[in-house]
């Protein structure tokens, strides 16, 4: 079946934010200061606001020049300033993120990677990169047993500018229909498990774990830029329920070798 990514599909989130950052730039127009340092102060201004929160991806910088009505060149020295003074996080191939991250370390549980102090949780950014109904069978369908159609969800989890893992979630395509129709810029923050609680009255209230090595395919490879010919790592492999023990949701987390300790949450009860 194909891919239902809605790339071009509207987004409320990032149109309010597009709409509040031309606002800024515009109410600064008749100023004296360099346009980059403009767009600078526009972009802390939304990020003030609350609208992008910390771990979001921003727009590209082209979106974002078109946003602004500033030339590429402008945005790119602004995105350049605002990363420099640790506002902004800039990853080659993925995009530009909202540093600090707190939301997000604490939410996505199963990404709770360990600092050099060996207390603090790395801060984590998650980027939404296929959304698509799958009957292939697997280890998914033989957890979600009345299920034929599965909504497959995969995204890549950089950790703190360090290294990427890679999500592969699967829901029941029937039950959890609509979630096909959320913008791709809205799965790079929205916490599925969330979503699932308050949308669907199907809260995760409990999850077995386990964690097992085994050699990366094709795909995954890809997602983590290894050497599929030496693509060796662990897998952590999450079956949640909900109500009355139902199965709800199976994920794999695939995690590249020689990374930092992972911190393994109590999956017992999910708050």
């Amino acid at each position: 079946m194909p891919t239902l990514s809605h790339p071009d599909q509207a987004n409320p989130p990032q149109e309010n934010a597009g709409i509040h950052l031309r606002r800024a730039v515009d109410a600064s127009a008749n100023g004296t200061e360099p346009r980059h340092l403009k767009l600078r102060e526009a972009i802390l201004e939304v990020l003030a606001k609350g609208i992008w929160a910390p771990g979001d991806k921003l727009p590209s910088e082209t979106e974002l020049a078109r946003i602004s009505g500033l030339s590429l060149g402008t945005t790119q020295k602004a995105l350049t300033h605002l990363a420099r003074d640790g506002v902004l996080v800039r990853r080659h191939g993925h995009g530009t993120f909202v540093a600090g991250d707190a939301s997000q370390s604490q939410q996505l549980m199963h990404f709770r990677f360990v600092g050099d102090d060996g207390a603090a949780i790395m801060p984590v950014y998650a980027e939404a990169i296929e959304r698509r109904v799958v009957t292939k069978r697997g280890p998914w369908s033989d957890f979600l047993t009345y299920t034929k159609n599965f909504i497959r969800i995969r995204r890549r989890v950089n950790v703190a500018g360090e290294f990427d893992c890679m999500s592969e979630l699967y829901i029941d395509a029937d039950r959890f229909k609509p979630i096909l129709d959320l913008p791709m810029q809205e799965l790079h923050r929205v916490i599925i498990r969330n979503v699932l609680a308050t949308r669907y009255n199907a809260p995760t209230f409990q999850a077995t774990q386990r964690i097992y090595a085994t050699r990366f395919g094709e795909a995954v490879s890809k997602v983590l830029n290894l050497d599929p010919e030496h693509a060796f790592g662990m897998v952590l492999e999450v079956r949640s329920f909900t109500h009355h023990q139902a199965p709800l949701a199976f994920q794999n987390i695939f995690i590249p070798p020689d990374v930092r300790t992972l911190e393994l949450p109590d999956t017992r009860v999910y708050k």
